[in-house]
C-alpha cells in the first residue's frame, strides 16, 4: 500500500511539475509573440501617424500654392499692389512646408525622389513669380512678363500634378498601414484573451490537483497521527514492560539463584550428584535468563532516545567505546585502526553502544590462530547509492563508516538474519551471548535515520557499513 501510494504521489508530483512547466513555456511563448505583435502594432501606428503628417503637409503645400496663385491673379486683374505683399508672404511660407515634407518622407525613397522633383519645380516657380510680382513689370517689360506668366502657369500645373501623385501614393500607403495596424490591434486583443485563458486553465488545473493533494495529505496526516498515537501507546507499554522486567521479573530470578546457591552450600554433602547437577543447571539457566532480560532492557532503551542529539566527533565516541572494552581488547591483543571520523549530530550514548557492540562482536568472532585486526574507514556518499534507500533520502549525502575485521565471518545468506533480535548463527556453548547485540545496532542506526548492512564470506572476516545522514534529520 505504501509503495503504491509512493508511486502515485511521484506520478502526481511529476504531472504537476509538467503542468506548471508546460504552462510556463506556453505563457513565455505567448508573451514573446505578444511582444512581437505589439512591436509591429507600435511600428505601424507610428507609420500611420507619419503618413498622416505627410498628407497634412501635402495639403498645406497645395493650399499655399493655391493662395499664392489666387493673390497673384488678384493683383494682375485688379492692379492692386496690396496683393503683392500678401502673395509674397504666402510664397515665403512654402519652402518651410516643403522642407518639413521632405523630412517626413525621408524613409520612402520613391516619395523622397518625387518631393525632390517638387522642390526643384518650386524653385523655378519662385524665380518666375518674382518677375510677375515686380511692380509695373507688365508695363515696363511686357514680353518678359508674358513669358513669366506662361511659364508659371505651366509650373503650377506640373506642381499640382506632382502633389496629386505624391498624395495618391501616401493615401495608398496610409490605407495599407491602417489595415496592418488594425490587424495587429485585433491580434493583440486575441492574444490578451488567449494568454488569460491559458493562465486560467493551467492555474485551475494546478489548483484542482493541489487541492486533491492537500486533501490526500490531510487523510495521510490523520493516518500518521493515528499511527503515532499507536506507536506512543506501544512505547508506553514497552516502558511498562521494561519496568516490570527490571524489577518484578528479576526479583524472582534472584531468589531462585539465591535459594539454589544456599541449598548447594548448606546441603552439598547430603545431596546426590544428580541433585547437585540439577541445582547447578537451575543456577546457570537463571543466570542466562537474567542476561536475556538485561539485554532486552538494553534493546528497549534504544527505542526512545532518552536525550537530546548533540554534534560530536565520532572519533571521540569510538575512543569511549574502546575504553569500555579495554579489558577485552587487552586480553585478545586486538588491533583497531581508524581513519578520522566526522563530526555528526547524534545521540552520543547510542553511538557509543553501536561502536561497542560492533567491536566486541568482531573480537568475539575472531579466528583462534590470529590476532583480531579491526579497521574503520570513512567517506561521504550520495544517498542514491544506498541499497533500498527511501525516496526521501535519495538526494541527501551520508557519512559511510565501514568496520572490517579478519574474523571467522559468516555465510552471505545470513547478512539480514544477524540483525533480527535473539537470532544466533552459532552454538551458545561455543560463543556466549544472547543474539541481541546487532539488533541493538540496527535500532540505533534507525534512530538516526540511517542504514546498516553486513557483508561477509565465511572464513574471510566480516564488514559492517553504517550510513548516517551528513545533515542532521533528528528533531
Amino acid at each position: 500500500m505504501r509503495l503504491i501510494r509512493s508511486i502515485t504521489e511521484q506520478k502526481l508530483s511529476w504531472f504537476i511539475r509538467f503542468l506548471l512547466g508546460t504552462s510556463l513555456l506556453l505563457i513565455i511563448g505567448l508573451s514573446y509573440s505578444y511582444h512581437t505583435i505589439n512591436k509591429e502594432l507600435v511600428y505601424f501606428s507610428e507609420k500611420v501617424n507619419r503618413t498622416q503628417k505627410v498628407i497634412t503637409a501635402l495639403k498645406e503645400t497645395s493650399s499655399g500654392l493655391y493662395e499664392v496663385t489666387f493673390l497673384t491673379n488678384s493683383y494682375l486683374f485688379l492692379k492692386d499692389t496690396t496683393y503683392i505683399n500678401k502673395s509674397l508672404a504666402a510664397l515665403d511660407r512654402l519652402p518651410s512646408i516643403v522642407r518639413n515634407l521632405d523630412t517626413l518622407a525621408s524613409d520612402n525613397a520613391s516619395q523622397k525622389k518625387r518631393i525632390d522633383t517638387l522642390e526643384d519645380e518650386l524653385k523655378k516657380f519662385y524665380k518666375q513669380y518674382a518677375i510677375l510680382l515686380r511692380p509695373g513689370s507688365y508695363k515696363t517689360d511686357p514680353a518678359g512678363f508674358n513669358t513669366a506668366y506662361k511659364t508659371t502657369t505651366r509650373d503650377v500645373v506640373t506642381i499640382r500634378k506632382l502633389l496629386s501623385e505624391i498624395t495618391g501614393t501616401e493615401n495608398k500607403l496610409l490605407t495599407n498601414q491602417e489595415q496592418s495596424r488594425d490587424n495587429y490591434s485585433r491580434q493583440i486583443f486575441r492574444y490578451n484573451w488567449i494568454i488569460m485563458l491559458v493562465a486560467i486553465i493551467f492555474l485551475s488545473s494546478a489548483f484542482i490537483l493541489l487541492d486533491r493533494e492537500l486533501s490526500r495529505n490531510k487523510l495521510y496526516r490523520v493516518e500518521l497521527e493515528n499511527k503515532i498515537e499507536n506507536l506512543n501507546r506501544s512505547n508506553s507499554e514497552l516502558e511498562q514492560f521494561a519496568y516490570v522486567a527490571s524489577h518484578d521479573m528479576q526479583e524472582p530470578l534472584r531468589k531462585i539463584r539465591s535459594f539454589a546457591d544456599r541449598i548447594i552450600i548448606k546441603y552439598r554433602n547430603e545431596i546426590s550428584e544428580d541433585v547437585y547437577q540439577m541445582l547447578t543447571r537451575i543456577d546457570s539457566s537463571s543466570q542466562r535468563m537474567q542476561s536475556l532480560i538485561n539485554d532486552l532492557l538494553a534493546f528497549s532503551r534504544t527505542v526512545n532516545a532518552g536525550s537530546k542529539p548533540k554534534k560530536v566527533n565520532l572519533s571521540n565516541l569510538l575512543a569511549d567505546a574502546k575504553a569500555n572494552l579495554s579489558e577485552m581488547i587487552q586480553e585478545y591483543k586486538a588491533v583497531i585502526h581508524s581513519e578520522v571520523l566526522p563530526v555528526v549530530e547524534v545521540y552520543p550514548s547510542q553511538i557509543v553502544q553501536l561502536f561497542q557492540n560492533l567491536l566486541s562482536n568482531s573480537i568475539k568472532y575472531r579466528k583462534q590462530e590470529q590476532r583480531p585486526v579491526i579497521r574503520l574507514t570513512h567517506r561521504v556518499v550520495e544517498g542514491d547509492i544506498i541499497p533500498n534507500v527511501t525516496p526521501a533520502h535519495r538526494d541527501i549525502q551520508f557519512h559511510k563508516i565501514k568496520i572490517m575485521d579478519n574474523g571467522i565471518g559468516f555465510r552471505k545468506e545470513f547478512a539480514d538474519k544477524i540483525f533480527v533480535i535473539f537470532q544466533r548463527l552459532h552454538d551458545r556453548n561455543k560463543f556466549e551471548g544472547t543474539g541481541i547485540g546487532l539488533a541493538i545496532c540496527k535500532r540505533v542506526v534507525s534512530n538516526h535515520n540511517g542504514y546498516i548492512f553486513a557483508e561477509s564470506t565465511e572464513g574471510e572476516g566480516a564488514s559492517f557499513s553504517i550510513y548516517l545522514p551528513a545533515e542532521s534529520l533528528l528533531q
